[in-house]
């Protein structure tokens, strides 16, 4: 009996941007759980999971990272027309286009990133996914390493004049739901970075691209992506 026909399949790219080998197929589990159209008995499952168990060292390919949008599509942004407005109890309020961040210092770190609904599942996707009789379960999860590049936050507050009455900063996403998140001036002017860049590239788009925030030691949700605002 003749055996399965040998796919001949190609990556469409291994040259100018490149892909990994067609034998590799560690992929992410999940859906994104838009909120519109919501059919009856919709379920919300929020995000693609990080498979785990396939980690070789401890950083995570960007392609691997979970993805977690609030219910919505990440937003398709052109770099150059995207803007970041620093504004509120500021002495100059700024607006910042991606090519003028990018002048400014900035620093490479390696930074955890976890959801806080990591120890949660969530329905047919959720951390443990049933497999046939024999194989084992596949771990995914809702956390990565990664290296994140991008200007500390502290420098633009310092550029705008932040004022000594300013207490919390809000910083805004420019997604459907503007998503918003709030965080204490101390942390803001500590470690808090407004990245660009992951893994030696850019930010992917479901990673909040073209800048988010990077909040250390703080839960997932506060690393707003698609960043487009900051109020102090």
């Amino acid at each position: 009996m003749q055996g399965p026909k040998k796919t001949e399949a190609r990556p469409k790219d291994l040259h100018a941007y490149g892909e990994r080998s067609r034998f590799e197929s560690s992929a992410r589990l999940g859906a994104m759980g838009l909120y519109d159209p919501a059919p009856p008995g919709y379920h919300r499952d929020f995000g693609f999971r990080t498979p785990t168990q396939d980690s070789v060292g401890i950083i995570t390919p960007a392609s691997l990272h979970f993805v977690i949008a609030h219910g919505y599509e990440p937003p398709d942004i052109d770099p150059n027309e995207h803007r970041l407005l620093i504004h509120g109890m500021v002495d100059h309020p700024l607006i910042f286009t991606l090519d003028e961040l990018k002048r400014l210092p900035s620093v490479t770190r390696i930074h955890f990133l976890e959801c806080n609904a990591d120890s949660a599942p969530s329905g047919p996707t959720g951390r443990f996914e049933p497999r046939p009789t024999r194989r084992p379960r596949t771990l995914t999860g809702l956390q990565v390493a990664a290296f994140g590049r991008g200007v500390p936050l502290s420098i633009l507050l310092k550029q705008a004049g932040v004022q000594a009455g300013a207490t919390w900063i809000v910083g805004e996403g420019s997604e459907k739901g503007k998503h918003t998140k709030s965080i204490p001036i101390e942390k803001a002017m500590d470690d808090v970075l407004v990245a660009y860049g992951q893994n030696g590239e850019a930010l992917r788009p479901q990673q909040g691209y073209p800048m988010r925030l990077l909040v250390p030691g703080w839960e997932g949700i506060n690393n707003v992506k698609w960043l487009r605002r900051i109020r102090s």
